[in-house]
């Protein structure tokens, strides 16, 4: 092992950035945050043994090491022959300042560019994916579907040398030495991070709003470049459709099949529950209403700032909210009253909200896949899984309340022929723990939960009813509604605080108080610290 000048102290992403040794061009290393104290070079037959995606076999495997980002493209078509599926490519643009056009006055805003480009095609998605800012620059991130060991392989250049070094496996994500750190301290169930997944995407190139070369300075080559000028013209909806969805169903598929894999025994089902109970990660989510042309009509809000429509609704088949709105006029009194103004903090601010507003955080896709998947095998039975979701449900992420049920999630579970204990297990330890517990107590809200038995439907049915009405008396009132401002504040300045936020105009500044806030049942809004 090389003894090279990180800092190991440091677990974050960040770690890549402080090699400032050179490593050996010319070989494939492996930096894996918790498991290596460092960069070390890979022998040749440990890569191959270890590596079975496109981008190592095809390229680092072969001695080639690209300098560029573009010449990762290059050298896969080096490496393959016409009709090749890596051959077929797809390219995307987003960041967080492509709505604002260079001016004089933006001319030094740090909109963060950035490309996506894809290799590759099918229903599972495509194999290869890159994030970069530049194609002629060598920084890079790259993840590679491995079909051999299953998972994606992440790759990035690190060092003054530009060295390759193997960061890690999806399946890295999700062990004890390993999971938080490096890349998975962002991707943190190992998948491809699409923080805006659904419409209308705010901060892409998408159908609901175009990224235009004005985007980029005048003179700016990447007006020109293939990767903007032949980007997928529906931007963003391909990528949700034919990229993020995919390839998050592909690897929680293979996640499942290796823990199901042997005797069945599931070591740590705490770690699927985290991502069932608790908010590890999100997406972002807006109104399709822009925000800078708030005027007479109504505001659509997204449903799953009030509830988990995906979890409740989509898979376990509960009432859906009819849609959310509030007034124009509404809206913009709170803009006023809280001095909504997007601001990068150095010297940019323009009063108003992101282009499109309210952005909100709401229960990233990847645990919703987790929680159907958990249902599909057999681990968990749907009334357990509303059971918990029915746990202080107007708050779908962020709620300290559901994730205390994890302290009684058990240590091991067993999946037989599609069938296990660990629903009736857990549910008994937590109705056993109930009685200790305060009025009003996770525990004892689950009980409640629990003793609809085989009628949770219909009862759970009438508890969202009853919510969803209230929260509607509540979006015509425009005192509840500055709540639900604030509320929705709370929430941003949550995300703000994790690795995925990585520039001040992900979300427009405000001078709502910054204290925690949580969604009551009758659609009131309570006060419960300071953020």
């Amino acid at each position: 092992m090389h003894d090279l000048a990180t800092d190991i102290a440091d677990t974050s992403c960040g770690v890549f950035f402080s090699i400032s040794e050179a490593l050996d061009p010319e070989k494939l290393h492996r930096f894996i945050v918790g498991e290596d104290e460092a960069p070390q070079a890979m022998e040749a037959r440990e890569a191959a043994e270890a590596l079975g995606d496109p981008f190592a076999t095809l390229v680092l495997l072969r001695g080639v090491f690209p300098r560029t980002a573009a010449e990762v493209l290059d050298a896969i078509d080096a490496a393959t022959a016409d009709g090749d599926p890596l051959r077929q490519q797809m390219s995307f643009v987003l960041g967080e300042g492509s709505q604002i056009p260079v001016d004089a006055e933006t001319a030094g805003l740090r909109r963060s560019m950035r490309f996506l480009v894809t290799r590759g095609t099918g229903p599972q998605g495509p194999d290869l994916l890159m994030s970069a800012f530049s194609p002629d620059q060598a920084e890079a991130e790259v993840m590679a579907w491995d079909a051999r060991s299953g998972g994606f392989n992440y790759y990035r250049p690190v060092g003054p040398s530009v060295a390759w070094v193997f960061v890690g496996n999806s399946r890295h994500a999700l062990l004890e030495p390993t999971e938080g750190k490096g890349p998975f301290e962002s991707h943190t169930s190992g998948n491809f991070l699409m923080k805006e997944l659904r419409a209308p995407w705010v901060h892409w190139h998408s159908p609901d709003a175009n990224v235009f070369p004005t985007a980029f300075p005048d003179g700016d080559p990447l007006r020109e470049h293939p990767w903007f000028t032949a980007k997928e013209p529906q931007g963003a909806l391909t990528c949700e459709l034919q990229v993020a969805k995919p390839g998050i169903s592909r690897w929680t598929a293979a996640r499942f099949e290796a823990l199901l894999a042997g005797d069945g025994s599931i070591e740590r089902p705490g770690r699927i529950l985290a991502q069932i109970l608790d908010t590890p990660t999100v997406n972002l989510i807006s109104s399709h209403a822009e925000g800078t042309a708030v005027g007479s009509e109504p505001v659509d809000l997204p449903q799953t700032f009030f509830v988990d429509s995906e979890g409740l609704c989509e898979t376990l088949g509960l009432q859906a909210p009819e849609g959310f709105a509030v007034g124009g006029p509404i809206y913009a009194s709170s803009l006023n009253s809280f001095n909504v103004r997007l601001s990068d903090g150095e010297g940019f601010e323009r009063p108003g909200d992101t282009h499109f507003a309210f952005v909100v955080p709401e229960p990233a896709f990847e645990d919703s896949e987790v929680l159907r998947a958990a249902i599909r095998v057999g681990l968990i039975t749907e009334r357990l899984a509303a059971c918990l979701l029915m746990t202080d449900f107007p708050n779908p992420v962020f709620s300290t309340r559901r994730a205390s049920l994890l302290a009684h999630v058990p240590g091991v579970a067993t999946v037989t022929q599609g069938q296990s204990g660990f629903s009736q297990e857990m549910a008994d330890a937590i109705l056993g723990a109930a009685p200790g517990t305060p009025d009003g107590s996770p525990e004892r809200e689950f009980a409640e939960r629990w003793e609809a038995g085989e009628e949770w439907r219909v009862q759970f049915g009438l508890l969202l009813a009853d919510y969803y009405r209230a929260v509607g008396e509540g979006l015509r009132n425009q005192e509840r509604f500055d709540d639900y401002f604030v509320l929705a504040e709370s929430r941003r300045e949550r995300v703000r605080g994790m690795p995925i936020s990585e520039n001040p105009l992900l979300f427009a500044r405000s001078d709502a108080p910054l204290t925690t806030r949580a969604m009551a049942a009758d659609g009131s809004v309570l006060t419960t610290g300071e953020v």
